[in-house]
């Protein structure tokens, strides 16, 4: 007999690994239900929980994400590019407002995110 190694009766291998396949289905469909129901409000929310003023300083292909547009803000954050800014717009959305504005050149952009995300689907 060694040591550290579990001996099982004949069989109990297979249900063990069968109880395995049913709890990771059990657990994707559940996710998978969960996305179907919930998956709009949560982006939503998500969409009204950000505030930003800030002001665009950089825009760049991020060689770490395949050179995706990334955007660099001024408060030293960096995101993907959603939206075609420009280096120099100031930024402005509070909390709870699905429009974001754009300051550039003597006019205001108004980018309303949730309009986009229902166009993006």
């Amino acid at each position: 007999m060694s040591y550290g190694q579990i001996q099982f009766e004949p069989g109990i291998e297979r249900k063990i690994k069968i109880s395995m396949v049913i709890f990771l289905v059990v657990i994707i469909g559940f996710l998978y239900i969960r996305e179907s129901i919930y998956g709009d409000e949560i982006t939503k929310d998500s969409l009204l929980n950000i505030e930003r003023h800030t002001s665009v300083i950089d825009l760049y292909d991020n060689k770490e994400q395949h050179n995706a547009p990334y955007v660099k803000y001024s408060n030293g954050t960096s995101k993907m590019l959603e939206f075609p800014y420009q280096i120099g717009d100031s930024i402005s959305k509070d909390k709870g407002d699905s429009i974001e504005y754009i300051f550039r050149d003597q006019e205001i952009i108004k980018n309303n995110l949730l309009e986009n995300y229902r166009n993006d689907k």
